[in-house]
């Protein structure tokens, strides 16, 4: 059993319908963690990921650097550094980097949406 890991040493991939994204899966059922997912994410500037919905995932997102713009339920915002984006089931959502530099979030699910993909 592994405990802990860097960043670094996760392989990368680019989730569906999201543009200029990039995802590392710290945290996972293949750890033994059953109950949550936990990723960071890297978008490029312009980067995005189109209005979409997770029907069984409850989503939150803590960005450590850059700026955001959320949509969510018809509400919107432009966030940065320690603000929290909170997403419950079911929530229409989209996000944007609005800005010049990379935006950088932890990303965390429950249950894990790797689970449900499978």
């Amino acid at each position: 059993m592994v405990y802990w890991r860097n960043v670094n040493d996760v392989e990368a991939y680019s989730p569906p319908a999201h543009g200029g994204t990039f995802n590392r899966r710290l945290v996972g059922p293949s750890d033994g963690i059953e109950h949550m997912e936990v990723i960071i994410g890297e978008m490029e500037p312009g980067g995005d990921a189109d209005p979409h919905f997770h029907e069984d995932l409850e989503q939150v997102m803590y960005i450590l650097t850059g700026e955001m713009y959320v949509k969510i339920e018809g509400e919107e915002a432009v966030l940065g550094e320690g603000d929290v984006v909170i997403i419950p089931k079911k929530a229409m959502h989209e996000v944007k980097n609005v800005g010049s530099t990379n935006l950088r979030f932890v990303l965390m699910y429950s249950p894990p949406k790797v689970a449900m993909e499978s």
